[in-house]
């Protein structure tokens, strides 16, 4: 920058910059001198790192480098960072009490929180902080464009703290109070365990506790609707937490001219390549987002009761609620439990165009495929099921009591609040369903233009299907399903509602939680006239922004062979890849 530029602002727009150069000439020295006093100030300051070692610092070092540290959380928060700017937190340290975040980058120079040095992640460990455990160990409250990498972040509340819920906990918790929007996040690389509220309520929505969360509140009457968007987790561990491993939740507005825009939602939300193990609850939470991708994450024993703490007991891998835009692909899910639920995937109600394809599940005792009420273009396809939906009734739980809902291979239902409305556009194919030995799961199909094409079931010996199946369509509709092949202990009163029904004899070979094992030799069951030629339901943000590389229709299948336009193939995938079908 030139002082050119500052005499510029002196002269109108229209000024050549000619005559600009020459009015400069004859600038007084007085003048001349106080510009070149103000350049200081507005020059762009320079990032800075700050190191923080509670092992080795002190709070009246300067922080400037490692080895003159600040020693605590509260000189970090006291200090006013700027955009660009690196927290360092010494590796093997622990940290006490609680980060607090209230400034915010930019999209070209966020602020930076990690570690430096070598040994064990940094914790950063909120339920050690005097006077009571915090909310969450690090809080920001209407801050944005942060990073988060390779922290051990743990909240496990058991000292009271005035002004907080007892059933409350989190471990990252982003606020969004509705005062503008919210962009930029990507944590990553981190480790978030045993958040735990002081109190667990057995009761499902009363307690909150999450590894990381995001809220946003909704719109008010007569004011601007905000939401939070860009959103990046991915390579983290989450374990041991009372409810969820990872929340994004928009509050629903109910003002006219909001509801059912992006605005009310929070936007391109990415979970990427995380760990979630032993959660109370589902270890993802989709609820209020407008474009959300699930992609290689692994899921396990969500809702599991490994330990007393973890009393909500209801999980699923990941669970979409009131959301639109969804993909939810090449992700395991394994060993859900709870009294409730418990699926791999879960589709709650009032989501539009959710693609879930590409995903292994195994052993969870809830459902095979859980689709409940009002929801629109919902499009289930190339997943394997094995072993899931389980559940008995009459059996004592864990947590209490006696199950009172059935396992299902298929749930279609029309649950939906304040009532029951039956979804729309409900298509299940070319997935696999393999069905436990001693299980008895159940299908129920209770909804509007529903079909399922080309899926194949497979019993296992001593197990058997569909004994029970529950359908229910509004008038004038009828359940599309046709092309599906059926192997093993198949009750006829399923088999019948399928117009063209495979009758094969097809067992697997392998480790029961590989999914490799359920690759179908070509040579069992080759393409059959009964196989419904599949003109595949469009999911229309593929190929655009965070779907960028989701294709309209599916060119694989789950084992990676080039499946044509409009194959007709039974079950998820076979296993003569690269070959194409």
């Amino acid at each position: 920058m030139t002082p050119v530029l500052f005499v510029a602002s002196f002269y109108g727009p229209k000024k050549m910059l000619s005559q600009r150069i020459c009015s400069l000439n004859v600038l007084s020295a007085t003048l001349l001198s106080a510009l070149i006093f103000i350049l200081p100030s507005v020059a762009v300051s320079q990032p800075s790192q700050y190191f923080v070692s509670a092992s080795k610092g002190n709070d009246k070092n300067n922080g400037l480098t490692a080895s003159n540290p600040w020693a605590s959380l509260s000189r970090v928060t006291k200090e006013v960072l700027q955009p660009g700017d690196t927290v360092y937190f010494k590796s093997g340290d622990l940290f006490k009490g609680q980060l607090v975040i209230d400034e915010s980058g930019t999209a070209a120079a966020p602020i930076h929180f990690t570690a430096y040095g070598k040994g064990v992640l940094p914790i950063i460990d909120g339920a050690a902080m005097p006077g009571g455990a915090p909310l969450a160990a690090v809080m920001v409250v209407d801050q944005d464009h942060l990073e988060l990498s390779k922290l051990n972040i743990r909240n496990f509340r058991k000292k009271k703290r005035n002004g907080v819920a007892d059933i409350n906990a989190y471990g990252i918790l982003v606020k969004n109070t509705g005062k503008r929007n919210l962009r930029g996040y990507n944590f990553h690389d981190l480790l978030v365990e045993e958040v735990f509220p002081i109190q667990a309520r057995k009761s499902f929505n009363k307690t909150s506790v999450s590894g990381i969360r995001f809220e946003t509140q909704p719109a008010k009457a007569k004011k601007p609707a905000y939401n939070t968007g860009d959103i990046y987790i991915h390579s983290n561990f989450l374990r041991h937490t009372a409810r969820f491993g990872i929340a994004v939740r928009h509050g629903p507005s109910k003002i006219k001219g909001i509801t059912g825009t992006s605005s009310d939602y929070d936007v391109d939300v990415r979970i990427v390549n995380n760990r979630c193990e032993d959660t109370g609850g589902s270890c993802v939470l989709i609820n209020g987002v407008w474009n959300g991708l699930l992609e290689k994450n692994r899921f396990i024993r969500s809702g599991a009761m490994v330990e007393p703490k973890l009393s909500v007991n209801r999980g699923s891998g990941a669970w979409f609620f009131r959301s639109k835009n969804i993909v939810a692909q090449r992700n395991i899910a394994i060993g859900s439990r709870g009294h409730n639920d418990s699926a791999g995937m879960h589709v709650d109600y009032g989501n539009e165009n959710v693609l879930v394809q590409y995903n292994f599940s195994f052993d969870n005792e809830g459902y095979g495929t859980e689709i409940l009420g009002k929801n629109k273009n919902v499009i289930w396809r190339h997943n394997v099921s094995v072993h899931d939906g389980t559940r008995r009734v009459g059996i004592k739980r864990p947590e209490g009591g006696k199950s009172e809902f059935p396992g299902k291979t298929i749930f279609v239902s029309d649950f939906s609040v304040p009532k029951r409305i039956q979804s729309k556009g409900v298509y299940i194919y070319n997935n696999t369903y393999v069905i436990a030995p001693s299980s008895d799961p159940l299908v129920e199909l209770n909804g509007s233009d529903t079909h399922l094409w080309n899926n194949l079931f497979v019993v296992d010996d001593g197990g058997r299907l569909g004994v029970k199946v529950t359908v229910g369509w509004q008038a004038g509709k009828a359940l599309d399903m046709q092309g599906n092949a059926f192997s093993g202990n198949v009750s006829p009163n399923f088999i019948r509602l399928d117009s063209n029904p495979v009758i094969a004899a097809i067992g697997f070979d392998g480790e029961l939680d590989k999914l490799d094992t359920y690759a179908l030799d070509f040579a069992q069951l080759k393409t059959s006239p009964a196989v419904s030629v599949i003109n595949h339901p469009l999911f229309p943000a593929a190929g655009k922004g965070i779907f960028s590389h989701v294709a309209a229709e599916p060119e694989f299948d789950i084992f990676n062979n080039v499946i044509g336009s409009g194959s007709g193939v039974i079950g998820a995938g076979y296993r003569n890849k690269g070959q194409g079908l």
